[in-house]
């Protein structure tokens, strides 16, 4: 009876300490294996089964000075990190989980810091409900982490929002997906859902409002190291920073820091502290070792950054800028992005002729076939500014000339040369004028929507060098007729307006083989081509492939 009593005893005192540390302090925390699961790395419950998963909740871990918040290592038990509050991850992750199965993260929030989630050869891991804000990278799935789930998460501000190198990973749930503060799609349906998946990882149902909130004292973190922006004398930072100092000596090492902002008092370098809410701050500092040695007074010019970066296209040889605009390159011109931000730093992605959009990280080429190819590129800086998405239109060219077609037939080469003249047969021979096999044939334009963007519509195409006007009542019109070959089709809608024309671009490329059929392209034209207005309207085009000419 008394050993009864002392077992319920027990079992009443590990409940009543998890709910009274519940939201308390911990230290990082580190579990190598499934043994690791204890008590003193943080466990409040659980036996590691499906069933009873080992439970890791309710703890605030500040991570100045760790490598990470919570790091989860060769571990196959089930677990849950749960309700927990990672502040300032400054190296490794505020959560890694390295070499793991059977996790899940929940409720958590992680901010300030350089990664927030960090999964590394794990797999089976859901990652739901979760506020992540003001990290240079949000959540960040690398190579050989396979089958993950994540969805219904915040993530705000952050340099790259997220990257997925695995295999089988799923970014949404039953229809719902997670919140990205730089996602630019609209909710036409008011489903709560973007109507456009979000680029940077396949999410295919972004959410538009944001389903878990950050705390109120959530701040972006920033080390300054004195000893390199001494030598620029200024550095751009988030509104809203905490500041931390460091300095280093080559002899006995930095004693003290002591600084002042805009003139004010001195003040000893003791903790991260925040920056006055304006635009641009003076900061003066200077440093002392442990032997009383005082460094020269020193001055840098904090700004605020609140401006997108700005990315620029480097095209490389061989091209060549046609008088009337055009830029001309080949299957082999190699490409270059580059993004100029305050931050330094910026994630530049892109994509080509609409497709996937890519993380740049190197030159590339222009894939497809001859003709007109859309390149648009966009970067978002570490503090989450992200830049209106950029196009140019890059004409490929991979045909030598022919100086004597050019010559004798008129035509000006690579597209539009003038087709040669089919001798007639004579009528009493019986023999038929030949017949074209394919013939390009658009075959409706019409306005869907006008939601406020005007009247005033100028249609035109170009495909293969050759423009003109589409007038819808016009149709059908016949853009090609000939054998089947590589063709680029650009189909623009443009409403004129006095200051600014608002236009829409997009690309058809019919590759070999050709097989008759029907391809359907959709513009979305925005006022003033800003994707977050409310007024935009939306073009259906119809393009017929026919055999037979």
């Amino acid at each position: 009876m008394v050993r009864r009593f002392m077992a319920l005893f027990a079992l009443g005192l590990w409940a009543a300490l998890a709910v009274a540390q519940s939201w308390a302090p911990h230290a990082p925390i580190y579990i190598y294996g499934d043994e690791g699961f204890t008590w003193e790395n943080g466990v409040v419950a659980g036996s590691g089964t499906e069933e009873d998963p080992y439970i890791i909740e309710g703890w605030t871990i500040d991570t100045l000075g760790y490598d990470y918040g919570i790091y989860i290592d060769h571990t196959t038990a089930h677990f849950v990190i749960r309700n927990c509050t990672i502040r300032y991850p400054q190296e490794r992750a505020g959560i890694l989980l390295s070499a793991v199965r059977n996790g899940r993260i929940e409720g958590c929030v992680v901010y300030g810091g350089k990664v927030a989630i960090h999964l590394l050869s794990a797999s089976q891991v859901t990652i739901v409900g979760n506020a992540i804000g003001y990290c240079d990278k949000g959540i960040v799935i690398s190579g050989n982490s396979n089958g993950n789930l994540v969805y219904g998460n915040s993530v705000i501000a952050c340099g790259l929002p997220a990257s997925d190198e695995g295999q089988g990973n799923l970014w949404y749930h039953e229809g719902r997906g997670n919140y990205w503060s730089d996602y630019r799609g609209q909710d036409l349906d008011g489903d709560g859902i973007g109507d456009t998946r979000y680029e940077v990882v396949p999410d295919a149902y972004p959410l538009v409002q944001p389903p878990v909130e950050l705390p109120p004292e959530a701040t972006p973190l920033r080390t300054l190291d004195l000893g390199v922006v001494g030598e620029r004398g200024l550095v751009a930072l988030a509104p809203g920073s905490l500041v931390r100092l460091t300095s280093v000596d080559v002899g006995v090492g930095v004693d003290k820091i002591f600084y002042r902002l805009d003139g004010g008092g001195w003040q000893e370098y003791k903790q991260p502290f925040p920056l006055p809410g304006q635009a641009v701050i003076k900061m003066e500092y200077y440093s002392v070792d442990r032997l009383g040695n005082k460094e020269p007074l020193r001055s840098l010019t904090v700004y605020l950054d609140i401006q997108p970066p700005v990315t620029r296209i480097l095209v490389g040889d061989p091209h060549y800028y046609a008088e009337d605009g055009k830029l001309w390159a080949t299957s082999h011109t190699p490409v270059q992005l580059v993004s100029e931000d305050e931050s330094e730093q910026a994630n530049i992605f892109y994509r080509v002729d609409q497709g996937e959009w890519r993380q740049y990280s190197e030159p590339f080429t222009i894939p497809g076939p001859e003709g007109p190819h859309k390149l648009e590129y966009y970067a978002i800086d570490l503090y989450g500014n992200r830049e209106a998405v950029q196009s140019v239109v890059i004409w490929k060219d991979d045909s030598a000339p022919s100086t004597k077609a050019a010559a004798e037939k008129g035509g000006e080469p690579p597209f539009e040369e003038a087709a040669p003249e089919q001798p007639e047969a004579p009528a009493e021979s019986g023999v038929p004028a030949p017949e074209a096999a394919f013939r390009v044939v658009l075959a409706q334009a019409e306005l869907l929507e006008n939601n406020g963007v005007g009247p005033d519509w100028v249609l035109s195409y170009r495909l293969n060098g050759k423009e003109g006007e589409v007038q819808p009542a016009s149709l059908p019109l016949v853009l090609y007729s000939g054998p089947a070959m590589e063709l680029a089709l650009s189909i623009v809608a443009t409403e004129e307006d006095a200051a600014l024309n608002d236009t829409a671009e997009g690309i058809l490329s019919l590759t070999l083989p050709w097989s008759p059929g029907t391809y359907d392209l959709d513009l979305t034209v925005y006022e003033d081509n800003d994707k977050t207005a409310s007024q935009y309207a939306r073009w259906h085009f119809s393009v017929e492939v026919e055999a037979g000419g």
